[in-house]
């Protein structure tokens, strides 16, 4: 026997994404936005992942942000870790 249940919608726009790319989750205490998600940090050491810019050690899977573009998402400075106090510049 099976019990149906009816899946939760997600109304679009109703996720924030620290950052543009959504598989960048930097480390806590290291980025001031993705600080703002700790259930996500959270997920993420339990499931074994990675924190982008992070080597995997032993049995944890690689950051998919890293393991997808190695660090070319560094290269918008949108994607980079901002630490609290830390401005934008724009060249």
């Amino acid at each position: 026997m099976f019990k149906k249940v009816t899946p939760v919608q997600v109304k679009a726009g109703s996720v924030q994404f620290p950052h543009c790319d959504p598989r960048i989750l930097h480390a806590p205490k290291e980025c001031q936005f993705c600080d703002l998600n700790p259930g996500w940090q959270f997920l993420r050491q339990q499931w074994g992942i990675a924190f982008t810019g992070y080597q995997p050690e032993e049995k944890e899977l690689p950051c998919p942000a890293d393991h997808a573009r190695g660090d070319n998402h560094t290269k918008w400075h949108g994607n980079v870790a901002q630490t609290p106090g830390q401005t934008k510049s724009l060249g």
